[in-house]
């Protein structure tokens, strides 16, 4: 949320925050919701945790797994964004044409940012093992591939061929076995 209140102040564009498009607006909807829920599900779980004293060990372990997997992936998040500069968005702007970006992250896999995020809510998920994090945890992988589709479906608009061989050549949320092998030889 700060950054997408700092790059408004700074870029002419903004960050599409609330979309300018009905769909992304819809959206948004469902996802803040549960983005606000999973932020606050660890911190009544430790409350929850504390009230009870079972311990366990092995939850202990995954836990701690967890929340390593979440301080990383946080941390290569602001990578992405760094490398995305001005061509960063929330939603999808249809009057604009924003710069492809295939350096950094985005050598490997088209969307590192969502990708991202499904290791930071898979990370949450182990550290906060509720059945209500799980709920959130598949709401928000399911807005990720809506979103992920709708950006695709928009980008091929805008640049064409050359996303769609982009998009051969890289895998969405995943590594493919080609475009990993011919980043890590440059």
């Amino acid at each position: 949320m700060r950054k997408a209140l700092r790059f408004t102040r700074k870029e002419t564009h903004g960050a599409n925050l609330i979309p300018r498009e009905r769909t992304g607006r819809w959206i948004r909807v469902l996802w803040i919701p549960t983005i606000v829920a999973w932020c606050v599900q660890p911190w009544l779980a430790l409350r929850n945790h504390f009230h009870h004293s079972a311990h366990d060990l092995a939850w202990t372990v995954v836990g701690l797994v967890g929340a390593a997997i979440c301080v990383s992936a946080t941390t290569a998040t602001f990578s992405c964004w760094r490398e995305m500069g001005r061509s960063w968005r929330i939603g999808i702007d249809p009057e604009e044409k924003t710069r492809l970006i295939f350096s950094g992250p985005f050598r490997i896999v088209r969307h590192p940012i969502y990708a991202l995020s499904i290791l930071l809510v898979l990370g949450t998920l182990a550290t906060t093992p509720t059945l209500v994090m799980l709920v959130l945890a598949i709401v928000h992988l399911a807005c990720l591939q809506f979103e992920a589709h709708r950006e695709e479906t928009y980008l091929l608009g805008k640049h064409g061929h050359v996303y769609a061989d982009y998009m051969k050549r890289v895998g969405r949320f995943f590594p493919r076995a080609s475009s990993f092998a011919k980043s890590s030889s440059r």
